[in-house]
């Protein structure tokens, strides 16, 4: 009887894992065709294929790595078993690939966590000074941008509430806004501001001056200690300066030319807040009030129509 011939190592008690053995009972290359424990291997001093790398004698996956006979299955586990998790592997870090790419996406132009910028109509200006002092009297004074040259601005008026968007631009980076905070109102109905705030970098720069002249720094959300005649650079870019007077300037630029900065006085009984803007888009509750003055353009009435009157007949 004629014996059909196999080839080594392709027999139904192969070992795959073989292939990659650290030592020991599992030699190097070992070719093990029967049952039981393979034949310890000797040190031949030949050079090993590629999928001996090293791994955990038996297949083992772990402290050492995985070895190339986990990669399609050992006696513990099926091949397609082995295969699967490769697959499952290979989809796990795809699908953490299009998240971070996601990510990304939805928060290009506004850092994780951070508050976003204001919204509203900005309106662009050669010079504009935008002031909150004394019960607070407001005012806006300058100059608007325009193809046919600026228009002048010259308005006041009184308000009695406090404005979380007093004045703010959007053409800084990471936006800069300034707020105020009023006093409860007197006998008489007046208020004061008793602090004022200029928000940067997303709201994680913040300088606040309360009407008692104290004052707090924070740089990325960190207090930050100057005394009189100290300046700092944020975080954000916008420098502190503290005047030996006391009061407080915060300056910024959008680096195209724009410039804003901001004055904040403690005066006792309230403080006096200047805002100035220079080749600068700006926003806020002054520029609203500004737009349905002097220089805005109020919204047109629709036009009224007498009613068609029917034609007369003639008797």
């Amino acid at each position: 009887m004629m014996m059909q011939p196999q080839w080594p190592g392709l027999g139904p008690s192969y070992e795959l894992s073989s292939l990659d053995g650290a030592d020991g009972a599992y030699g190097e290359n070992a070719l093990y065709l029967g049952g039981g424990a393979p034949p310890a291997q000797q040190p031949d001093g030949i050079d090993r294929p590629w999928w001996t790398c090293g791994t955990p004698a038996y297949g083992a996956s772990g402290a050492g790595g995985t070895s190339f006979g986990n990669l399609l299955g050992t006696s513990n586990t099926t091949t397609g078993a082995g295969m699967f998790g490769m697959f499952a592997g290979l989809l796990g870090t795809l699908q953490q690939l299009v998240s971070a790419l996601l990510g990304q996406v939805q928060n290009s132009g506004q850092p994780q966590n951070q508050s976003p910028l204001p919204t509203g109509p900005q309106q662009r200006f050669e010079n504009l000074d935008v002031s909150s002092t004394g019960d607070p009297h407001l005012a806006e004074t300058g100059t608007t941008a325009g193809r046919n040259g600026g228009q002048a601005i010259d308005e006041r008026w009184d308000s009695m509430t406090s404005h979380d968007d007093l004045v703010h631009s959007n053409q800084i980076e990471g936006g800069y806004r300034v707020s105020t905070a009023v006093t409860a109102p007197d006998a008489n109905g007046v208020t004061s501001n008793k602090s004022a705030t200029v928000h940067a970098n997303w709201d994680q720069d913040a300088i606040t001056m309360n009407r008692d002249g104290s004052y707090a720094i924070f740089d990325g959300g960190r207090q930050l200690q100057l005394g009189k005649g100290e300046s700092a650079t944020l975080s954000g870019g916008e420098q502190v300066t503290v005047n030996q007077d006391g009061s407080l300037n915060v300056n910024a630029a959008d680096g195209r030319g724009g410039t804003i900065a901001t004055t904040l006085r403690g005066t006792g009984g309230g403080v006096d807040v200047t805002t100035h803007g220079h080749e600068i888009a700006l926003g806020g509750d002054a520029i609203a009030h500004g737009m349905h003055g002097q220089h805005g353009h109020p919204p047109r009435q629709p036009l009224h129509r007498p009613a068609p009157q029917p034609p007369q007949v003639q008797p």
